[in-house]
């Protein structure tokens, strides 16, 4: 599609005769305006849509806004028309949630300020019945300073796409001292403010830079958007309570101030329709129905009620046994299962690892000798991961709290009941069991040094593969009883559920079974980055394939591609679903090219459940 701009636009605002804008007590704007976020749409339904755009007046003051929602690009067939109001209390942003439309079309809109026309954007309302075909464009993580938006770009140009699905990571808030500093000096795309984001002020700024993105401002002129936040919205690895990148102590304040400011200022910034008087900000899950062909079901998996993520450098101990200090000269091991005594201390236990099994030293001359930083060469303190699993097999561990639990139970129950052949959830993080693979020792110490360098705490997390960890204690493999408990309810015969899945910076297809069972209850499809570096980044000169490794260490891992930038297009028919990959050659420069790099077909009959993902080659 030709990128729709204000020349194109100008004839229909003429004819709409709305050069003019006026005030509620008939007073014109006399500032100097201009339209330089460009205009956006989301969260549409079958008879309404939300519209979006930003003013940025020079001065102060309330700005009157005309918006147009046409059936032709030029603005003249004019469906429904309005005023509303730009202001410094929402950062001068517009949003309408227009109703009155039609089921199943295609819409333009635009808005004027004073005498500046903004550009004119595309949108859809959703179809009510007798859908043959939907195609959603997934996308997530698109870190500025890791390179240019080319994904975006590509993006606006498909003519086949009817809605796109973002979710997640849409800035990050890092500064330049953060994820992405090193990217962002070498591209000279320095986030602005150039510290991490805290205040409201700062998560704005932020925004405001990404919507300059030319090409950002292209795809969200092109589609209709339904919208979801991940963690960088706020902090990375957020929760209910607080975030991995959130230090209270560290003049980064209390968490509900920094998480309620970035939720504000996303509200004001994307095309999201606002949460309803009786619901909090956080509790922004919902369920759209594309006629009587899929039910999309979109999740929030972060702030209303998320457990703290389990870290592998923190929760993971080294196994223990229990000694009795009462003779400190001469302390005793407690047997196992016995009585702790008063003055019991859990000492970590060394293992010598020269012999298979590892043979745990309980001579305490020798314990006391061993150095648990440095211990010596032939001897290793193993991780307790018996304990590990304790927690995260917890039925009280949520991703989700209670209420949306049984609101997305509930939504693909209702689905099914309607008749309709997909049920999809559109879901932050991983929702397969993926383990790591065993890289371990498949570094030379000069890699494993430039590793580290890379990324600290590397060598520990490598150190860890040789154990079968789940490569992310973030994704649902760190909710696994709340995980078993949506899977045996959506599992069976006339289970069609697609998880379409963003976060990991990778691509994936990935087979989700039952509970206990060879029934294939799901597949899920992960969109790779728009440019955030991944795994497939680090490992770029190992000298091993590590997306064949996941899949060679996984049942639930069909494909991976871990190195390539781009999003995901997957079409719903009646009988099948197909799944599109598009990468982008660079980020690092716009001088790119985008092409498939697979597609996968998930084909479904009535009673049979959905099948497994086949790959196509033509």
């Amino acid at each position: 599609m030709a990128l729709i701009t204000r020349r194109t636009a100008a004839a229909g605002f003429a004819a709409a005769s709305l050069a003019a804008c006026t005030g509620p007590t008939g007073t014109a704007f006399s500032g100097r305006l201009s339209f330089r976020h460009g205009v956006a749409s989301g969260d549409p339904g079958a008879d309404r849509v939300v519209i979006w755009t930003r003013v940025s007046p020079e001065g102060t003051g309330v700005v009157p806004v005309r918006w147009i929602v046409a059936r032709d690009e030029a603005l003249s067939a004019i469906v429904r028309s309005g005023e509303a109001q730009a202001s410094a209390e929402r950062d001068f942003t517009v949003k309408v949630d227009v109703d009155g439309l039609s089921p199943g079309q295609r819409y333009f809109y635009g808005f004027i300020a004073g005498e500046e026309k903004s550009p004119v954007g595309r949108t859809r309302t959703l179809p009510s019945a007798g859908v043959a075909e939907i195609k959603l464009a997934v996308a997530s993580c698109s870190s500025f300073s890791h390179g240019f938006f080319n994904a975006y770009e590509a993006l606006s140009k498909r003519e086949d796409v009817d809605f796109v699905l973002h979710l997640g990571d849409y800035i990050y808030e890092y500064g330049l001292s953060g994820y992405g500093g090193q990217e962002a000096l070498a591209l000279a795309r320095l986030p602005r403010p150039n510290v991490e984001c805290v205040t409201l002020e700062d998560y704005r700024a932020r925004h405001a830079q990404y919507k300059e993105e030319r090409e950002l401002q292209a795809a969200h002129a092109a589609f209709a958007w339904f919208v979801a936040w991940d963690d960088h919205e706020v902090a990375d690895d957020s929760y209910a309570q607080g975030a991995f990148n959130h230090q209270r102590n560290d003049g980064e304040g209390e968490w509900p101030a920094r998480a309620g400011g970035a939720l504000r200022a996303y509200y004001e910034w994307m095309p999201i329709r606002d949460p309803a008087p009786t619901r909090r900000q956080e509790q922004a899950w919902r369920s759209v129905d594309f006629g009587d062909l899929a039910t999309l079901v979109l999740l929030e998996t972060r702030l209303s009620a998320r457990d703290r993520p389990l870290e592998y450098l923190k929760d993971l101990k080294p196994i223990s046994a229990v000694w009795d200090f009462a003779d400190p000269n001469n302390p005793k091991r407690v047997a196992f299962g016995a009585p702790r005594p008063l003055a019991a201390r859990d000492v970590p236990v060394p293992f010598d690892v020269s012999t298979n099994p590892p043979t745990p030293i309980e001579d305490w001359r020798r314990i006391r000798a061993i150095d648990p930083q440095k211990p010596p060469f032939g001897v290793a303190f193993l991780p307790d991961l018996e304990a590990l699993n304790a927690q995260l097999d917890d039925p009280k561990r949520r991703m989700l709290g209670e209420d949306q639990e049984a609101f997305l139970l509930s939504e693909i129950a209702r689905s099914r009941l309607a008749g309709a052949p997909w049920q999809v959830i559109g879901n932050q993080t991983l929702f397969a069991q993926i383990t790591a693979p065993d890289v371990s020792k498949r570094f030379g110490p000069e890699a494993l040094a430039a590793l580290e360098k890379a990324l600290p705490g590397a060598q520990a997390y490598l150190d860890l593969t040789a154990f079968r960890v789940p490569l992310s204690l973030d994704a649902w493999d760190g909710y696994r009883a709340q995980r078993h408990r949506i899977l045996s309810a959506v599992s069976g015969g006339d289970s069609n559920l697609i998880v379409l899945t963003g976060d990991s910076h990778g691509a994936w297809v990935n087979e989700i079974y039952a509970p206990q069972s060879e029934t294939l209850a799901a597949v899920e499809f992960g969109a790779t980055s728009i440019t955030s570096s991944g795994l497939g980044d680090l490992f770029a000169n190992a000298p091993f394939d590590f997306d064949q490794m996941l899949v060679d260490a996984n049942k639930e891992v069909a494909w991976s591609n871990q190195k390539q930038r781009g999003f995901l297009v997957v079409a719903l028919r009646r009988e099948e679903a197909v799944a599109e990959f598009v990468s982008v050659s660079n980020i690092v420069s716009k001088d790119y090219t985008s092409a498939r790099s697979a597609m996968f077909r998930v084909r479904t009959a009535p009673g049979a459940g959905v099948g497994k993902p086949e790959p196509v080659t033509t």
